[in-house]
């Protein structure tokens, strides 16, 4: 049977089909101007308040820029940091060379196509050891960052292999699974790698701009639930609160 998790955001479950599936990708598209970002921002900070363990995955923003756009939101990265409740994993500091400051960023040191996942597997078991028994919750940031920083044809094959390893780790571990909100930013990558990034993602919402600031449409464009229908809405952000209604 499924389990399904709220995301805190009512209307958004209802166009879901009542949630989150567990152990699932929650893919989130957006274009260069868009504030659809936010959105994965508050549902990975509602997470964390019901006691999740956050793992910031980040391939396109340095340190001090990640928590910038954290505070914008009014999530505190920092403080999250040293109450033991995430981690960031650095890629984007790995691969540019910046070594990690701080005790809750770590990094899995240089890293290329053929040992990336090797390592980044080997520093996400160590970082679960920090979760205990709190349930993990994901956040990409970003999937375009992780293309640019590999290339799309390697990026894609990392992931499926990524996705393989999932599978066999189902069945051999007994541990809680996580949840994964995922960036992408399709203005940055190609149709065909938006194509299987969404191939392989339980949950799809995307943004599209309207004529008024600060306001656009967020279409739930998949979800493997039985109730999913289709929908839109409309998503608001003003002085660094975002809402769907």
């Amino acid at each position: 049977m499924n389990v399904v998790i709220k995301t805190g955001i009512k209307s958004l479950d209802d166009m879901l089909g009542g949630g989150i599936l567990d152990d699932s990708v929650v893919l989130i598209i957006y274009d260069t101007y868009s504030l659809g970002w936010s959105l994965a921002i508050e549902l990975f900070k509602g997470f964390l308040e019901r006691d999740c363990f956050g793992v910031v995955t980040s391939y396109s923003l340095p340190l001090s820029m990640l928590e910038k756009y954290a505070d914008m939101l009014g999530f505190d990265v920092e403080g999250q940091g040293e109450m033991s409740n995430l981690v960031v994993l650095d890629i984007f500091g790995a691969v540019n060379g910046i070594p990690p400051t701080r005790p809750f960023v770590r990094s899995p040191g240089s890293v290329d196509s053929s040992t990336f996942l090797p390592k980044v597997s080997a520093l996400y078991y160590e970082v679960l050891r920090d979760a205990g028994s709190r349930k993990p919750v994901g956040l990409t940031v970003a999937l375009d960052g992780f293309a640019t920083m590999f290339g799309e044809d390697s990026a894609m094959k990392l992931f499926q292999r990524n996705i393989a390893m999932k599978e066999m780790a189902r069945a051999s571990e007994d541990r809680p699974r996580p949840i994964n909100l995922m960036l992408l930013n399709k203005d940055r990558v190609s149709k065909r790698f938006l194509s299987w990034m969404s191939h392989y993602s339980e949950h799809i919402i995307e943004f599209e701009p309207t004529d008024v600031p600060g306001r656009e449409k967020l279409l739930v464009r998949k979800s493997l639930l039985p109730d999913f229908e289709p929908g839109v809405a409309e998503f608001m952000f003003s002085r660094g609160k975002a809402r769907v209604v």
